[in-house]
């Protein structure tokens, strides 16, 4: 395993075990999800300051707000990344308020998305955005109603960031999710290769291309007799992918290899999550590795601060989706 690759897994399962001490009630995926905040900044849990943060965060939300829900240990995790994590707070929050009154949809969603806005250094043109996202999930539930839902708020809002048009970014997702449909078959689900679509409509390029990327990885899993998850959140996460230019077969080993790495410590073992769900985070961990090489990362116009944003925000809604599809269907 690449040095690089075996720093980020222990640093993900270590920030992990500290949140799970802290955060002893919450979701075992949303803490593996706010340890991923800070693992993506090279950073370890700061305790005290998480502390700091969380109490900031009771004092200003009402018990069953949103904001304290399966996502405060994410919100938390990162203000504790910002040098005034009250303002963080109170931007969230102002964009969260804004989006609550445009859609009706369970809130958790809304608070990862507005933290995708705050992220992305477009506090200021929230209402912009807001607008725009209505025009995109209306055009997004006129073409697929029975598909499209809660779990695609978040990525409408990061396409919206993209700066793309409206009508430009349903002509690609709808590129997408036609040619994967045909190309799939009945391997997957109508609903998750409309989740890749956003995923891979998030950056440039041409879209048959990334598509078939996006295959040619999926494929190599199970050449290598490894299944990669075909729910919506993990099928989607092979988007995040498509950008490495590294040799496919390459690629999936080195996942492969983090996935067995991260099965030794047992947040992350067989009685807290599945084979399918250890690979995805396995893959976001190989994927963020390589983010940090220029060179390995294709070419993109997308402003870099949304890109990275997007690329640091996957894994995040990834988690909140299995909490959340779990929760529903519980």
């Amino acid at each position: 395993m690449k040095e690089r690759i075996r720093e980020k897994c222990d640093l993900l399962m270590m920030n992990t075990d500290k949140l799970a001490r802290e955060f002893k009630w919450s979701e075992t995926l949303m803490n593996i999800a706010a340890a991923l905040v800070f693992t993506n900044a090279d950073r370890e849990v700061d305790i005290e300051k998480l502390r700091e943060c969380r109490d900031i965060v009771k004092k200003n939300a009402g018990v069953f707000s949103s904001l304290r829900s399966s996502a405060e240990s994410i919100i938390t995790g990162k203000m504790a990344l910002t040098d005034d994590p009250m303002r963080y707070f109170r931007d969230v929050k102002s964009v969260y308020d804004r989006l609550s009154k445009s859609i009706f949809s369970d809130g958790q969603y809304l608070v990862q998305a507005a933290i995708s806005i705050v992220d992305a250094g477009k506090f200021d043109e929230a209402d912009e955005i807001i607008i725009k996202f209505k025009e995109l999930y209306k055009k997004m539930s006129k073409e697929h109603p029975m598909l499209t839902s809660s779990e695609d708020i978040i990525f409408a809002v990061l396409l919206i960031m993209t700066g793309k048009s409206v009508d430009t970014i349903i002509t690609e997702m709808e590129g997408c999710y036609t040619y994967l449909k045909k190309e799939l078959k009945i391997r997957v689900g109508a609903n998750e290769i409309q989740g890749l679509s956003e995923v891979l409509a998030l950056s440039d390029g041409n879209m048959r291309e990334k598509s078939d990327r996006a295959l040619r990885i999926y494929d190599a899993f199970s050449e290598r007799g490894v299944k990669y998850g075909k729910e919506y959140n993990e099928f989607a996460s092979l988007g995040a992918l498509i950008d490495i230019d590294v040799e496919t077969r390459v690629l999936v080993d080195e996942i492969i290899e983090a996935a067995d790495y991260l099965k030794g410590n047992k947040k992350f073992g067989s009685w807290s999550m599945d084979k399918k769900q250890r690979l995805m985070f396995a893959a976001m961990l190989v994927g963020d590795s390589y983010s940090a090489d220029a060179s390995v990362i294709t070419g993109t116009t997308i402003g870099s601060t949304v890109a990275m944003v997007i690329a640091e925000e996957v894994a995040i809604i990834m988690c909140l989706m299995i909490v959340m599809i779990s929760a529903s269907n519980n």
